[in-house]
């Protein structure tokens, strides 16, 4: 009886308390509709501003891909990042797009610089008075939704991406999102994110875990699109995910959960592509219903990632990338 009464004290000691517990989160909504499969459409492709007619705009560059896609019956079509252009969310190209949206049947993905309301768009917009936002016209016609890109992509002119230029503007003075845009369609719920968002991994665990099926990630840059980011988002998240980029560059995709193989692909750079797959919507509420990883989350020891941590410090002998003051004036 000392002896298991000494080993259970010892257990005690070992073990210590029980970790105290993450407050719970807030319930995810149930889907208001849902269908069993989506037809998602998505466009590689880039607009030719040298080619509108004067009474043109950039809606009316998106047109023919609407009907495209509207051909094929899709419910979702995806265009790439930064096309709608300058606009305000209460205007007329936004209610144009919106119909042209109703009129192909489609829910539309796309993007542009959005400027704040009160404020007269200008190039270049003042710091603080815009952002990139994402759109989401729903097939009744209605703006079902919007997301502002939560990360700046700056840098351009050094070999990491970091720091920004010296004066630079764009993305380094625009306002950023606080959160992923989460949007109910009649087929389920898709979460969205734009471009460098996508290289932070909480960009696509967030809107899952709120409740998206479906991530839409939305890019504009040379080069591919990573499908290994695709792919792994996809098993990490349970979710499908569907990757759009200009044509300039490459890397489309459709990737169905758990995200083995790309579904669909456009990675000829400089290829213009509209890439269509269905999505198996059924199975994949099943999956997220049993998921084992959304089951045993512990969210309560996760609170490092939370903070600024600060890890180039570890490297006090190496100096960090600079701007060639001289180099930098030339290209002003």
């Amino acid at each position: 009886m000392a002896v298991r009464t000494l080993m259970l004290c010892l257990a005690g000691v070992v073990a210590g308390p029980l970790p105290a517990q993450a407050p719970p989160g807030k319930p995810v909504p149930p889907l208001d509709q849902s269908k069993d499969s989506v037809r998602v459409a998505v466009a590689q492709m880039q607009i030719d501003h040298a080619a509108f007619h004067p009474d043109q705009d950039t809606v009316d560059a998106l047109v023919p891909w609407m009907k495209r896609a509207a051909d094929q019956r899709a419910d979702l079509l995806v265009f790439p990042e930064y096309l709608l252009g300058s606009f305000h969310l209460k205007s007329a190209l936004v209610d144009k797009l919106c119909a042209q949206a109703k009129q192909h049947d489609l829910n539309v993905v796309v993007g542009g610089w959005e400027h704040f309301p009160d404020v007269a768009i200008k190039q270049p917009p003042d710091p603080g008075t815009y952002a990139n936002t994402l759109l989401v016209a729903a097939r009744d016609g209605a703006l079902a939704g919007t997301h502002r890109k939560m990360h700046a992509a700056v840098g351009p002119n050094s070999p990491y991406c970091w720091p920004p230029d010296p004066g630079e503007k764009g993305e380094n003075t625009m306002v950023l999102g606080q959160e992923n845009g989460v949007v109910d369609l009649e087929f389920g719920r898709i979460g969205l994110l734009t471009c460098y968002d996508g290289y932070f991994f909480e960009s696509f665990q967030m809107p899952s875990l709120r409740g998206a099926e479906l991530l839409v990630w939305v890019n504009a840059r040379g080069g591919m699109v990573e499908p290994h980011i695709i792919q792994s988002a996809s098993f990490m998240t349970c979710t499908h995910v569907v990757a759009s980029n200009q044509s300039v560059g490459c890397g489309s995709a459709i990737c169905s959960y758990p995200g083995w193989k790309l579904d669909q692909a456009a990675p000829e750079p400089g290829s213009e592509a509209l890439l269509v797959a269905d999505l198996d919507l059924k199975e994949l509420r099943n999956q997220r219903l049993n998921n084992r990883m959304m089951h045993q989350r512990r969210p309560e020891i996760y609170g490092t990632v939370s903070k600024r941590w600060q890890p180039w410090h570890a490297y006090p002998d190496l100096k960090p990338f600079q701007y060639d003051d001289s180099e930098m004036e030339k290209r002003r």
